[in-house]
């Protein structure tokens, strides 16, 4: 990762602003994109982050600001300056401060501040054919020891209509909200290689179209040194699509390959990719499965989200269904998590709420989601799961609201009932006990000439964490980000 930032600062000096898509650090800025295609405004598929700018602003531009309601085109105006200052030929320069009293160890779409406290800079431009971001951070009192980062930074380049990067960015597959099943922001962005489709164009097949507007994001990479199978490979691929504006669907595979002492042969590659994974799938069997010939630890989902078909726009379902097995080409020894969410707006404001179950409790049994017989550290890097927020076994239940005003002002509630880690054992990366928790959750930002001013609150009544990260019962916190 040091010789990645290092070959980043050298290209920085010659390239030229901003960022090539949206990623998931602007809960508010995703509920407009989502107001948007609700409206029939954004057509292009939204569930997979980050989301390329390209079809966004085309779809955007598409839209006649005369013919949009007067309550939905402040919201129009808000994301097409947004779109311009994103994809504008410019370097820009930003500076964040974020503190609190203690680390956050459960984290949404959208949450920023990793540890106690902060200290970002972040210089990104975007040219015709290349666009990059170098992004330090100082962090105070951290979880995992490392002090000095380089998360979201990345150099990536247009290539016909495929965007293809390197670099260490957060990545959330899927429609819903208080987390992700298979992928979300919970742990630390992995440093890797991607691809993605830049727009998302319908085929020209006619044996296709029917697919409608479809993307497909593809990335490797490698996980820390300081786990079981040190170095181990995270891969991962989503393809989303919409067959009708009103429903779009996911098709998601993630996977843990090789690292030392495991196979990395192409043909170990080809078994994953076909998922001859199982026991009786290969020669020899699953006797001694830490010097076998398995190829990997996979995880498999489908997820959608679906406009209900009512003449008045009346909200939308969502939901996942992720398997840590397979069986007949499906996932087997499931999870998932359903939803519903709406849009409106009243009194100058674009509002977003959700209602949001979860339940990582495996079908098959207790300590199964999310663990591996050979990869032992199992689904998590740096000590936190790459899934679900809230790692294994646990049950939650979450409603949310957002609100952005026409002037700026931001407004977020979170309430959350959750069952952590119900069978009190196995390797949960939050609480090793079985514990029962409500969670309020408020935030607050202003824009002002001098930048961007935040507050959060964060109230449990009770404090969940048994390993010594969180203490207290509530996390307060304050940021502040402005452009140089």
């Amino acid at each position: 990762m040091k010789k990645l930032s290092i070959i980043l600062i050298l290209i920085s000096a010659s390239i030229t602003k901003a960022e090539p898509w949206l990623d998931a650090r602007d809960e508010w800025l995703r509920a407009d994109i989502e107001l948007l295609a609700n409206e029939g405004i954004i057509k292009a598929p939204v569930t997979t982050w980050p989301v390329p700018w390209a079809s966004i602003i085309r779809d955007l531009d598409a839209a006649s600001e005369t013919k949009v309601s007067v309550e939905l085109l402040p919201i129009l105006l808000r994301v097409k300056r947004k779109a311009r200052f994103e994809t504008e030929n410019e370097t820009h320069k930003f500076l964040s401060v974020k503190g609190g009293n203690q680390s956050k160890i459960i984290r949404h779409f959208g949450d920023e501040r990793r540890e106690k406290a902060e200290v970002s800079t972040r210089f990104t431009g975007v040219s015709k054919s290349f666009a990059w971001n170098v992004e330090a951070t100082k962090a105070f009192d951290p979880l995992d020891g490392e002090e000095e980062r380089f998360d979201h930074s990345y150099i990536a380049a247009i290539w016909g209509n495929w965007i293809i990067s390197a670099g260490a960015q957060e990545r959330w597959y899927g429609p819903g909200w208080d987390s992700s099943l298979i992928l979300s922001n919970n742990a630390r962005p992995i440093p890797g290689i991607s691809i993605q489709r830049n727009y998302s164009d319908p085929f020209d097949n006619p044996w296709l179209s029917w697919i409608g507007p479809w993307t497909i994001n593809a990335f490797a990479g490698q996980l820390e040194s300081n786990r079981f199978i040190p170095h181990a490979k995270l891969l991962g691929m989503s393809v989303s699509f919409k067959p009708f504006n009103s429903l779009e669907i996911g098709l998601r595979r993630t996977a843990q390959w090789g690292g030392e002492g495991r196979p990395e042969s192409l043909s170990s590659l080809v078994d994953l990719a076909i998922g001859r994974t199982n026991c009786d799938q290969i020669e020899d069997g699953c006797d001694d499965r830490l010097n076998g010939n398995e190829a990997g630890n996979q995880l498999a989902g489908i997820d959608f989200n679906w406009r209900l078909p009512t003449n008045n726009y009346m909200g939308s379902l969502y939901g996942q269904l992720v398997g840590e097995d397979e069986a007949g080409y499906a996932p087997s020894r499931k999870f998932y998590q359903l939803g519903y969410k709406t849009n409106f707006l009243i009194g100058g404001f674009g509002i977003t709420t959700y209602l949001e179950y979860a339940d990582t409790e495996n079908e098959f049994r207790p300590n199964l989601t999310y663990e591996h017989g050979i990869y032992q550290t199992g689904y998590r890097a740096e000590g936190r799961s790459i899934g679900s927020t809230y790692d294994n076994d646990t049950k939650s239940m979450s409603v949310g609201f957002l609100a952005t005003h026409k002037y700026g002002d931001r407004y977020k509630l979170r309430i959350a009932k959750v069952d952590l880690n119900k069978d009190g054992t196995g390797n949960h990366t939050v609480s090793q006990a079985a514990t029962s928790f409500t969670q309020l959750e408020l935030k607050y930002q202003h824009p002002t000439k001098y930048g961007l001013l935040g507050i959060e609150l964060d109230v449990k009544d009770k404090s969940v964490d048994t390993l010594g990260y969180q203490q207290d019962k509530y996390n307060i916190g304050i940021s502040w980000s402005m452009e140089l």
